[in-house]
């Protein structure tokens, strides 16, 4: 009865009920608990991303990690069911991509656990799950990464709600449902989930601060004044891998420099239109 909720999470998240048939390299998350399991890891995805160091590779895969963590919160408001995950049961894949790397999950065995109907064990439910993925899935995982590269927990959890905006504010002004349509979630649901997410107590993620209390900043579109788009919650590193540098939306990133950035670009957009 599962299969299409799981084929919808699979395409939107790359967490998949098992290994891509693309995968170049693949490694039980499990296995990356121990520093040598981590390093190994580092080792292999640092040269496939272009990473000029370890600290970049580690915000890359906590980005990465996004989106297993997008797809619990994702079933959670849409489907008021979740894929129960651990880390013994769950694989990441490197994937190369145009000269780069793409980074896709596996789960296996793939369970599914429903939300129970009354509102207020829903509630009690949901504080379950997020606490059993979060706690001990997620951050065991995330420490050991940040102890092996060198850059902060705060800065690799601090990859993800940039990620969650986007895809909160998508679903809650487009979502659809399995089949396209409309979706018809009730009011306030993807919200209330996400609300619930943002007031776990920090310890959850191994922080003082739960990482996901940020304020949404919006900046200027580089292509047109008349959009606003989210300016990144902390820096995802790209500068730190070849030919890269400060992104458009990276907080690092001068007010003076960006507006240079748009003027350029837009000039660069006229010219061509000419």
């Amino acid at each position: 009865m599962w299969e299409a909720v799981i084929k919808d999470i699979a395409g939107k998240f790359d967490l998949h009920p098992a290994p891509p048939q693309d995968a170049l390299h693949s490694f039980p998350l499990a296995g990356l608990l121990e520093p040598e399991g981590m390093k190994s890891f580092i080792a292999c995805y640092g040269p496939m991303m272009k990473a000029l160091d370890d600290k970049a590779a580690a915000a890359y895969f906590g980005g990465w990690f996004a989106s297993v963590a997008l797809a619990v919160q994702y079933s959670i408001s849409v489907y008021s069911a979740v894929p129960v995950i651990k880390l013994e049961d769950l694989s990441v894949h490197l994937i190369p991509a145009n000269g780069f790397c793409r980074v896709a999950f596996s789960l296996e065995p793939w369970v599914m656990a429903s939300a129970p109907e009354a509102a207020a064990d829903r509630e009690n439910w949901r504080s379950k799950v997020f606490e059993a993925f979060y706690h001990d899935t997620a951050a065991p995982l995330l420490l050991t990464l940040s102890t092996v590269t060198g850059l902060s927990l705060s800065e690799i959890w601090g990859q993800q709600p940039t990620k969650f905006n986007y895809y909160v504010e998508l679903l809650s002004s487009s979502g659809t449902d399995l089949n396209g349509n409309e979706n018809t979630l009730p009011a306030g649901r993807i919200a209330e989930d996400y609300r619930a997410l943002k007031e776990l107590d920090g310890s959850v993620f191994g922080l003082r601060r739960n990482p996901f209390q940020v304020t949404v900043r919006k900046i200027e579109a580089l292509e047109t004044p008349d959009k606003l788009i989210n300016m990144r919650n902390r820096c995802c590193q790209y500068y730190r891998t070849e030919g890269g540098s400060y992104c458009y939306t990276c907080p690092r990133l001068k007010e003076e420099e960006r507006a240079a950035r748009r003027v350029e670009f837009r000039q660069q957009a006229a010219g061509k239109q000419a």
